[in-house]
């Protein structure tokens, strides 16, 4: 299906629930609410990088990852209003390794961004409250692009292999939120990407009340796979493992 025919059809779906809810002005209705989530996601990275005839698996547990990370940095934003909401997420990472392969030394340097900005609408929300005057259960479609910059250096002997691949994909999905009769909560998503990119992730969550609003420290799964192709590069990379953040109310 052509990118067009994706973003038709889930736009369809957004809009068709929005019919249901009144006037679109009526969806509108409400303050204007600010999240920002600071995260680290402790991901075992396997796969391959492929740059014409070099090839690099990898197969990489977080453990190794901590010794040869250089940086990273890892925010979530979200902004809504009513029924409608916006958010961005970024996570930029760079390592450096030095291994042997074949009895040859091996040098590798990456930098990978990832970035994603979506839109969703609550197309469902429970009219029984859990605590705090939150609805216990709340369903949001969403749609947004979804941005990858990946950077490879590969040093074997005298040869150096560089890659420097980025791509921008349509992806559409679901985002799921439960709230019990207590201070803990729940929080999913799952998303499809047009260039092969499956996006999941699911979450716990405990409110805590600091001046007159409630902090979320949350703890929880991710997955991200992708397989894109492009000419003489291919870079087929799963990045899964827990994730611990801290949701902050701006306003």
């Amino acid at each position: 299906m052509h990118f067009k025919s994706y973003l038709f059809f889930s736009m369809a779906i957004i809009f068709s629930q929005v019919a249901t809810a009144g006037s679109f002005s009526d969806t509108f209705q409400g303050s204007p609410k600010l999240y920002i989530n600071l995260y680290a996601f402790a991901a075992d990275v396997d796969g391959s990088i492929n740059q014409g005839h070099i090839r690099y698996d990898v197969d990489q547990p977080f453990k190794e990852t901590v010794k040869e990370l250089d940086s990273a940095f890892m925010v979530h934003a979200d902004i809504s209003k009513g029924l409608w909401g916006f958010y961005t997420d970024k996570q930029t990472v760079k390592t450096s390794q030095n291994k042997h392969a074949l009895q040859l030394p091996v040098a590798l340097n990456t930098k990978l961004n990832q970035d994603r900005y979506g839109i969703y609408y609550q197309a469902y929300i429970s009219s029984e409250t859990a605590q705090n005057n939150q609805p216990r259960l709340i369903v949001e479609p969403t749609a947004g692009i979804h941005h990858t910059e990946a950077k490879a250096t590969l040093s074997v002997l005298n040869q150096s292999v560089k890659a420097d691949q980025s791509w921008d994909e349509f992806f559409w999905g679901t985002r799921f939120k439960y709230n019990f009769n207590s201070p803990w909560n729940l929080a999913s998503e799952i998303t499809f990407g047009t260039e092969n990119t499956v996006s999941a992730h699911a979450y716990a969550g405990y409110r805590i009340p600091v001046m007159n609003r409630y902090i979320n420290l949350r703890a929880g799964y991710r997955y991200l796979e992708q397989d894109y192709k492009s000419g003489n590069f291919h870079w087929d990379i799963i990045q899964k493992g827990p994730v611990i953040g801290i949701n902050l109310p701006i306003f």
